[in-house]
């Protein structure tokens, strides 16, 4: 059975043509910071109406009642995605986050929380077994606030250029060069990201957290410190860590767990 599945991220935006859980086809596109331009770009799907019937959609936000209720990164706040996509007879749209939690549903996980690490910090919880979505915006973790901002503008994607002077891409090959500043940047980064693990488990305590997402490609100069925070709170939660750019798209595998 085919299937369009659209994943619009933070930073960006796929289109790809999945048959028996492969991709056939895919476009990429950085996401635009313009509703007009992004909505040109999503467009692109309407060639496959004709012929395939569903059309899943992942959002780095929240939906619901037929709207975008929460969109940080990309400019569809308010906006009906189901009506703009109302050319093909069935459309599903999830936050991308959430996209992901089928593969630890089927492994019986009870309690569990993923967080996508990219542009920003996407989260989604699992309660006893079941999806806990609150009153729309439950899992939106990279926003609990701190002091000054939130988590997500002390260690999103976003904040890199800001904190370092580049991306997280080139950060990660200046590390892999062998530069010490890149390298030792990225370790603390990952005592960062740990201390806000602690936190999260303080709070859920799940079974199992899953992190994924752009960032996590730097896993390698970051799970020392992640690590470490970890033991020096004492915290013996199982991390799995999945490198899978695709991860929203189709299934996953893992490349870590500790």
């Amino acid at each position: 059975m085919k299937k369009v599945i659209v994943d619009i991220g933070g930073t960006k935006t796929f289109i790809s043509l999945m048959e028996e859980g492969k991709i056939r086809k895919l476009e990429k596109f950085e996401t635009p910071r313009e509703r007009r331009d992004l909505l040109n770009i999503l467009s692109r799907v309407f060639k496959y109406s004709n012929e395939i019937k569903t059309i899943n959609v992942a959002i780095a936000g929240r939906y619901q009642n037929n709207k975008v209720i929460l969109s940080p990164n990309i400019p569809l706040l308010n906006f009906n995605l189901k009506d703009f996509f109302r050319t093909f007879e069935n459309v599903n749209i999830e936050n991308d986050t959430l996209c992901g939690v089928c593969n630890l549903l089927n492994e019986g996980v009870n309690n569990a929380l993923l967080i996508n690490w990219g542009t920003g910090i996407g989260g989604a919880i699992i309660i006893d077994g079941k999806i806990y979505r609150g009153m729309g915006k439950a899992g939106e973790i990279g926003h609990v606030r701190l002091i000054k901002g939130d988590w997500e503008d002390l260690l999103g994607g976003k904040s890199f250029v800001k904190k370092y002077g580049m991306d997280g891409v080139l950060l990660q090959k200046m590390a892999i060069n062998g530069n010490k500043d890149a390298i030792n940047a990225l370790y603390e980064l990952g005592k960062g990201f740990g201390e806000f693990l602690v936190s999260m488990i303080y709070i859920l305590d799940p079974e199992i957290i899953v992190l994924y997402g752009g960032v996590i490609n730097s896993w390698n100069f970051m799970k020392n410190g992640v690590k470490e925070k970890l033991r020096e709170f004492r915290m013996k939660n199982k991390i799995r860590v999945i490198k899978d750019r695709y991860y929203t798209l189709r299934g996953c595998y893992y490349i870590d767990e500790i």
